[in-house]
């Protein structure tokens, strides 16, 4: 199972490194409010939302089990 998974990070691996690599040009992000834009390589354009939901979900994830989780010890206790 552990080589298994180690087999499966190092292609995700590869294919991320693939994706940065292949995606280097510059690219404008601007947002409404402001006035002044930000100039980012694409594929931080397109990664970093990506890793930012990621986390967001493993953050919401894990509060939602630990609630679960502490109420449980409460109605056992």
């Amino acid at each position: 199972m552990r080589f298994l998974r180690l087999t499966v990070a190092l292609i995700v691996a590869a294919v991320v490194i693939d994706f940065a690599v292949s995606n280097r040009g510059m690219v404008d992000l601007s947002f409404w409010p402001f006035v002044e834009g930000l100039q980012i390589w694409l594929f931080l354009a397109i990664l970093l939302p990506f890793l930012i939901g990621l986390a967001l979900g493993w953050f919401a994830a894990g509060w939602r089990s630990w609630r679960r989780r502490r109420a449980e010890k409460k109605t056992a206790a």
